[in-house]
C-alpha cells in the first residue's frame, strides 16, 4: 500500500510540474505575441477606419451640425464609433486650430461657447499637413505619406523618410486632413487591448488550475481498473434510452474510451439542446406573433372622416416589430386629432415604446393643447423608457369649422408642403426635440399654424423613406423623396398620393434589404 501511494504521489508531483512548466512558457510566449498581434491589428484597424471615415464625418458636420441638426450628427456619429470600439475620441478641427466638435464634451447639444482653441504648436502642424499623422504612446510623431504607387511611407513633418513602425508600438491618436477646411481627431483607447490580454491570462490561469486537477487524476486513474470507464457508457446508454437526456458520463482515461465517452456525452448535449431550441423556437414564435397582433390593433383599420380634409396612411415595419406608429384620433365630429412617430431603432424594444406612446396619446387627446400632450408625453417616456431609447414625433390637429390647421414637430421630419396655387413644394421648418430625451421640453416644443388650401397636399413621413437603401452605399435622400412626391402633385385622392410614393419608393429600393420602418401620412385639403 505504502509503494502505491509513493507512486502515485511522484506520479502527481511530476504530472502537475510538468503542466505548470508548460503552461508557464506557453503563456509568457503566447501573451506577448498576442498583445504585439493586437497592437498592430488595432493600428492598422484604426488607420483604414480613420482614411474610410474621415471625409463622412466632415460631410456630417457640414450637413448637420453646420445646420444645428444636432441629432442627426449625433446619430451618425454614434454608428461610426459603433464600427470600431477602440476609439475612444472624435474631434473635429479646422486647419487654424479651432475644435468645432468634440464627441465627449458635445453629447447633448452644438458647441456654443468660447472658442475652443489647439494651444501645441507640434500639434497644429499635425492638423495643417497634407499627410495622416499619428502621435506613439513614447510621444514620437510619424506622417503617413502615399507615393504614386498607392504605397504609404514614413516621413517627418518634412517629408523626409523615416524608420519603420516597430511591431506592436501602442499609438495615441491619428490625425486626418478631411477636406480643405477641417481636419478628423481620432483617439485610440487600449482598454479592450488590455481586457482581452486579462481574459487569457485569466484563461490560461484556469487552464493551469484544471491541468493540475487533471494531472491527479491522470496519475489517480491510471492505477485503476479499465473496466469502470466501460461500465460508465454502458449506464449512460441506459439513461438515454430510457429517455434521460440528462444522462453525461465522466471517463478521465486518456485513450479510446475517453473519445468515446466524450463523444457520447457531447452527443446527450447535442439531442437536449436540439429538443430545448426547437420548443424554445415555437414559444418565442409565438410571443412574436401576439405581439404583432397587439401592436396591428394599434394601427387604426378605418381612418376617420373630417369635413375638409381627404386622409390616407400606411406603415411598413422593417421587421417582425416595428418602431413607427401613427394614429387618428377623433376629438368631435369637427376636430381631428392625429400623429405620426418614429421610435429609435425597430424590433420589440421599439415596439414596445411606440405602444406605450400610442397609449398615453389616446388618453391625453381630450387635451385642447398640443404642446401640453407633448410635454406629458415626454415626461412619462422619460421616467418610465430606457434613457438611450427616445422617439421623433410629429402631433397635429385639425378644426373643420375654422379650417386651422396646427401642428408640434419633436424632431421629426420635415413636413413636405405641395401648393397647388404655386404648383411648388415646401418644407415646414424643422424643429423641437425628440420624446425621451430630456424631463422637460415645454421651453422646445412650440404649436405651429399652417395654412391649407384647396388642392394643397402635405406628407408626414418617418425616416424610413428618405433614408430606403438601393445599395449599401447609395439611398433616396430628401431631393429623390421630393422629386417624387412632385410626381403626384395632380393626383385626385391622398390615397392615390400615398399608394404612388410608396410604389416609387419600393421601385427605387429594387428589392433591397429594407433597414428602416416606412410609414406615411397623406392629408389633402378638399
Amino acid at each position: 500500500i505504502n509503494m502505491k501511494v509513493r507512486i502515485r504521489t511522484k506520479l502527481l508531483l511530476a504530472i502537475s510540474f510538468l503542466i505548470l512548466v508548460l503552461f508557464s512558457i506557453a503563456a509568457y510566449l503566447f501573451i506577448t505575441e498576442k498583445r504585439t498581434e493586437l497592437a498592430d491589428d488595432i493600428y492598422l484597424n484604426t488607420l483604414s477606419f480613420s482614411r474610410l471615415t474621415s471625409d463622412d464625418i466632415a460631410n456630417f458636420y457640414d450637413l448637420y451640425l453646420e445646420q444645428n441638426s444636432f441629432v442627426y450628427f449625433n446619430r451618425e456619429i454614434q454608428s461610426v464609433f459603433e464600427k470600431n470600439p477602440d476609439i475612444d475620441l472624435i474631434q473635429v478641427i479646422t486647419f487654424s486650430g479651432e475644435i468645432l466638435y468634440d464627441s465627449n464634451e458635445d453629447t447633448d447639444k452644438k458647441y456654443e461657447g468660447p472658442d475652443r482653441l489647439v494651444q501645441d504648436e507640434d500639434f497644429i502642424e499635425q492638423i495643417q499637413s497634407e499627410n495622416i499623422s499619428f502621435k506613439t504612446m513614447e510621444g514620437e510623431v510619424k506622417y503617413i505619406k502615399i507615393d504614386e504607387n498607392g504605397v504609404d511611407s514614413y516621413v517627418d513633418k518634412n517629408e523626409k523618410v523615416i524608420g519603420e513602425l516597430e511591431s506592436g508600438t501602442l499609438i495615441e491618436y491619428f490625425v486626418v486632413p478631411a477636406t480643405e477646411r477641417y481636419a478628423i481627431f481620432y483617439s485610440i483607447d487600449y482598454e479592450n487591448l488590455n481586457a482581452r490580454v486579462e481574459r487569457m491570462m485569466m484563461r490560461i490561469l484556469y487552464l493551469a488550475a484544471f491541468g493540475v486537477m487533471l494531472g491527479i487524476i491522470f496519475s489517480y486513474i491510471l492505477s485503476r481498473n479499465l473496466t469502470r470507464p466501460v461500465g460508465k457508457l454502458v449506464k449512460g446508454v441506459e439513461g438515454i434510452a430510457k429517455g434521460d437526456l440528462k444522462t453525461r458520463v465522466q471517463v478521465k482515461s486518456h485513450d479510446e474510451l475517453r473519445f468515446l465517452g466524450d463523444a457520447f456525452n457531447r452527443m446527450a448535449i447535442d439531442l437536449e439542446a436540439s429538443i430545448d431550441a426547437k420548443m424554445y423556437q415555437e414559444r418565442v414564435g409565438k410571443e412574436l406573433e401576439l405581439a404583432r397582433e397587439i401592436q396591428k390593433n394599434l394601427i387604426p383599420d378605418v381612418i376617420p372622416q373630417i369635413a375638409g380634409l381627404d386622409l390616407a396612411a400606411d406603415i411598413r415595419p422593417a421587421g417582425a416589430i416595428g418602431g413607427d406608429m401613427y394614429d387618428f384620433l377623433p376629438v368631435d365630429e369637427n376636430k381631428l386629432m392625429f400623429y405620426l412617430g418614429d421610435v429609435t431603432g425597430h424590433g420589440v424594444p421599439a415596439g414596445i415604446v411606440s405602444s406605450i406612446a400610442s397609449a398615453l396619446f389616446y388618453g391625453y387627446s381630450v387635451e385642447d393643447n398640443l404642446q401640453r400632450i407633448m410635454v406629458n408625453v415626454n415626461r412619462v417616456m422619460k421616467a418610465k423608457t430606457m434613457p438611450n431609447i427616445f422617439m421623433t414625433l410629429c402631433l397635429m390637429h385639425w378644426n373643420a369649422l375654422t379650417n386651422e390647421f396646427a401642428y408640434v414637430n419633436a424632431g421629426h421630419e420635415q413636413i413636405v408642403h405641395y401648393k397647388k396655387a404655386e404648383n411648388k413644394i415646401e418644407l415646414f421648418p424643422a424643429g423641437g426635440i425628440a420624446l425621451g430625451m430630456l424631463p422637460d421640453v415645454s421651453n422646445h416644443l412650440h404649436c405651429e399654424m399652417a395654412t391649407l388650401n384647396p388642392g394643397d397636399f402635405i406628407v408626414i413621413y418617418s425616416d424610413g423613406i428618405p433614408e430606403a437603401w438601393r445599395t449599401e452605399t447609395e439611398n433616396l435622400g430628401m431631393d429623390g423623396f421630393i422629386e417624387i412626391v412632385g410626381k403626384y402633385a395632380a393626383a385626385q385622392s391622398a390615397e392615390e398620393i400615398k399608394n404612388g410614393i410608396l410604389t416609387e419608393v419600393d421601385a427605387y429600393r429594387a428589392g433591397f434589404e429594407q433597414k428602416d420602418d416606412i410609414t406615411i401620412i397623406v392629408v389633402k385639403k378638399l
